[in-house]
């Protein structure tokens, strides 16, 4: 029998320390959490700090990390954040507007890339996670009351995200400073006519995409939202429609009118489009339950959390993996049905078959009724046209 080398073995023993390693301080974090969850906030007559402590873990963990540490040099850290160590209507104008823009938190710039959650979380919700994320991770004890969430949503109800730090700088005070210059917009290639008018009227005997799926590609029921998808995931739906390994009467009788490009076109023009979420929960699934196979799977049953493929806060890895976050209950139990009948099966390596198989009834409806409650995808391209509008 042949010796295995002292260098492979070191190397596999040193792979299996690093293993180790990571799973200890993984474990660690979430364990960390879930003591400050409990500790800092008991339930009491009043349940605010365990509330935000949850809202904290379903909309914000997955991004900022359990611990509130960010990752480098992509998402900013909330620990010694001077935008939650500001005052309160910092954090809330930030959750009902987003960010596209450049921010400083300490000495390192990070690309801002957040959504609003105004269509997401109510006014008390807002209230009880910025209360929530002031008092853990910048030492603020101020109660933020649903009354001053109130006034912001209103005064902010036309307004789009923030431009990076130094728009909130402009806006809050020089506290803020010194934050890095807002990039200027890229622009993009504008939106050719004709795809605008396939968008609004159709062509021919065609009908237009808005009579199916909104004005600005919202979506409703079992008709899919379309705002911030991975614009080639987008075209490669269409693409497989035309080509029949997508089955959907109406979409191949659409797609195959399409030429390539304006399929990619309309790719790019939803890929674009940021609108608020008009999904919510309607299918009565249980969403503690989704929000576990969602965040972190069900490794008994042999299902990944959705957001190991899918990206954190289910926003999407483009091109694959389209964003889930915000989309309709109704679509995604009937995808997850298709997957398993095999009506579907267009997904990379088989993968979605081999899940939605692995999920029964209950859970593929508490997984499809939690995605319904987060916050929606961020545009994900640059364009001109009316899909500014």
């Amino acid at each position: 029998m042949r010796r295995i080398p002292i260098a492979v073995v070191m190397v596999a023993v040193a792979l299996a320390l690093w293993g180790v390693a990571l799973l200890f301080q993984s474990s660690h974090a979430v364990a960390v959490g879930q003591a400050e969850e409990t500790v800092q906030s008991p339930e009491s007559e009043e349940g605010l700090g365990l509330t935000g402590a949850r809202l904290f873990a379903s909309n914000c963990a997955t991004c900022h990390q359990p611990g509130g540490e960010g990752v480098e040099f992509a998402i900013p850290p909330l620990r010694d954040s001077p935008f939650l160590a500001a005052g309160p209507e910092v954090a809330v104008s930030i959750l009902l507007r987003g960010i596209d823009g450049p921010i400083r938190v300490g000495d390192k710039t990070f690309d801002g890339h957040m959504p609003s959650f105004a269509s997401a979380l109510d006014d008390v919700e807002i209230a009880r996670l910025v209360t929530h994320l002031r008092k853990r991770f910048a030492g603020r004890d101020q109660e933020v009351s649903h009354a001053q969430v109130t006034w912001l949503r209103q005064e902010f109800a036309e307004a789009g995200p923030f431009a990076g730090g130094e728009a909130l700088a402009a806006r809050f005070g020089s506290g803020l400073a010194p934050q890095p210059p807002a990039k200027p917009s890229p622009g993009g290639a504008a939106i050719a006519p004709e795809i605008l008018k396939l968008v609004d009227k159709g062509r021919g005997e065609v009908w237009s995409c808005s009579s199916c799926h909104g004005d600005r590609g919202e979506g409703a029921d079992t008709v899919p939202r379309l705002a911030g998808l991975p614009a080639k995931y987008i075209a490669k739906q269409l693409r497989n429609y035309a080509d029949g390994s997508r089955q959907n009467e109406n979409m191949q009788l659409v797609a195959r009118s399409l030429s390539e490009k304006e399929r990619q076109e309309l790719g790019h023009y939803y890929s674009a489009i940021r609108t608020p979420s008009t999904a919510r929960p309607s299918l009565g699934g249980n969403l503690e339950r989704g929000r576990q196979l969602v965040l972190q799977g069900d490794w008994t049953i042999g299902v990944p959390g959705c957001t190991a493929c899918h990206g954190p806060s289910a926003f999407g890895v483009a091109p694959s993996f389209p964003g889930l976050a915000a989309q309709h209950p109704a679509y995604t139990a009937a995808q997850l049905a298709a997957w398993v009948s095999g009506r579907r099966d267009n997904s990379p390596q088989k993968m979605m078959n081999v899940i939605a198989k692995a999920l029964n009834d209950d859970d593929r409806a508490a997984v499809s009724d939690y995605l319904a409650t987060l916050p929606p995808v961020p545009a994900t391209a640059s364009a001109t046209g009316e899909n500014s509008r």
